[in-house]
């Protein structure tokens, strides 16, 4: 009863008005409008420029903390001398098929790593991307025709 009594009191009130009023108040609630939706669009705008920032904050901690830890991880793989790591190397000189007898003996001062070849050259660039791959200073090169093959020893000292 309250609430009709009201809007026919609202009613009468806006058929009271005149033509330019009317305009005026609709001018007035659509300007409202826009400056509400004005308002909300900026903090929408706000939030994405401040994730942007987070964003890109967060990308340089990542490139920082994996430029870092790939320059350890190089490190550690040119000081490490294992059986992966010179598998690696034979695949990555298509020497797969020329290498064989692969072996790496450790002592407390010393690391040899013992292989065959087929033929001299393969023999020359496995020891040659071993020694330039790693760290550790070459003690001694040996290398020794057999019939079919090539036997290579390759001692570094640590």
């Amino acid at each position: 009863m309250a609430s009709s009594r009201l809007g026919i009191e609202m009613n009468s009130f806006f058929n009271d008005l005149q033509v330019r009023e009317k305009k005026l108040l609709l001018g007035a609630l659509v300007l409202i409008f826009l400056f509400v939706v004005f308002v909300y669009i900026n903090s929408v705008y706000d939030e994405y420029l401040m994730s942007k920032k987070n964003l890109s904050k967060a990308k340089s901690d990542y490139e920082y903390v994996y430029k870092r830890v790939s320059t350890l991880k190089l490190y550690l793989d040119r000081t490490v001398l294992n059986e992966s790591n010179i598998n690696l190397i034979i695949t990555s000189n298509d020497l797969a098929s020329l290498i064989s007898d692969l072996s790496i003996d450790k002592t407390d001062k010393s690391v040899s790593v013992v292989f065959k070849a087929k033929d001299a050259i393969s023999a020359i660039t496995l020891s040659e991307n071993i020694i330039n791959k790693t760290e550790l200073q070459i003690n001694k090169i040996n290398y020794k025709n057999f019939n079919d093959s090539i036997g290579v020893i390759l001692e570094f000292n640590f």
